[in-house]
């Protein structure tokens, strides 16, 4: 057997492993989310009678103007039809180079195949021009008060960036690519992540930002003596133990940033606000 050839049977033994790993972990995502319970949505995020006002408030303004839903439907299937049939025109004449791309740069499409491969720039061009008409269509509407219309813009960009094609491995060259060099590694560990921090959390998606074993508290976070006084399920309520003999009569309430950042203002004791606080009485 060449060289060349036990390469190749390596790298397939080493993929048929990560595939049957990629179904183990699939397997144990789906019992992690089963795990997951009931709770008052309200509490996470905004609840469903937002929702549900905003929407009414768009399809009354377009039942109250029609010409406005087939102006703006005309106008994007047009560019659609047009985009699609240049795009087939190009590959059967053998112009696998993608069309001048004059449109606004946007940070999200900075890899180069988005521009050079025919595929990928296919996939964001009708991206692109799809939430441009999407965005336009909310932005024309005239018969809505201000806070309505801020709901809508507001609801209409969550979806228009959640469907970006960057947000999905089947249209990420970056996350293709990176796949293929780790014969399936990069799907593993991105997965495991996953599945790790929904175990961790009985089944909600909360995202671990930092690694957990590189903190200790009293060390370099949770530096301030202190005690949990009250707790529910979106605050806990710490009181810090005094330093001085005497101390002010009216406590201090303190609210931190709510980034998941809880304890920014209480790392080590040299830079701790909350310990130089509490020194002050």
């Amino acid at each position: 057997m060449t060289t060349e050839e036990t390469d190749h049977a390596e790298r397939l033994e080493t993929l048929n492993k990560n595939i049957a790993r990629i179904e183990e972990l699939s397997q144990r995502l789906v019992t992690a989310l089963s795990q997951k319970k009931s709770v008052n949505p309200g509490l996470r995020g905004p609840s469903q009678d937002l929702y549900v006002k905003a929407a009414t408030a768009y399809v009354a303004e377009m039942m109250s103007n029609p010409s406005k839903i087939l102006e703006h439907q005309i106008g994007y299937w047009g560019k659609a039809l047009k985009h699609y049939v240049d795009a087939q025109q190009n590959l059967a004449q053998g112009k696998l180079a993608p069309p001048d791309d004059a449109g606004p740069t946007d940070r999200r499409f900075s890899n180069p195949l988005w521009d050079e491969h025919p595929y990928f720039n296919f996939i964001k061009q009708q991206y692109l021009f799809s939430s441009e008409a999407i965005s336009s269509a909310v932005a024309d509407l005239d018969n809505l008060d201000e806070t309505d219309k801020k709901r809508v813009r507001y609801f209409t960009q969550q979806i228009v960036d959640m469907l970006s094609p960057t947000n999905f491995l089947g249209t990420n060259p970056e996350a293709l690519a990176r796949a293929a060099e780790t014969d399936g590694q990069s799907l593993i560990d991105g997965l495991e992540n996953l599945v790790r921090d929904i175990e961790a959390s009985d089944g909600e998606l909360l995202v671990s930002l930092a690694d957990k074993d590189a903190f200790r508290v009293g060390e370099n976070i949770g530096a301030a003596k202190g005690s949990v006084v009250y707790r529910n399920e979106i605050l806990e309520l710490i009181q810090y133990a005094p330093t001085t003999k005497q101390v002010h009569a009216t406590p201090l309430l303190i609210f931190p940033p709510w980034i998941n950042k809880f304890y920014i203002l209480d790392l080590k004791p040299k830079n701790s606000l909350i310990k130089w606080i509490v020194d002050q009485g």
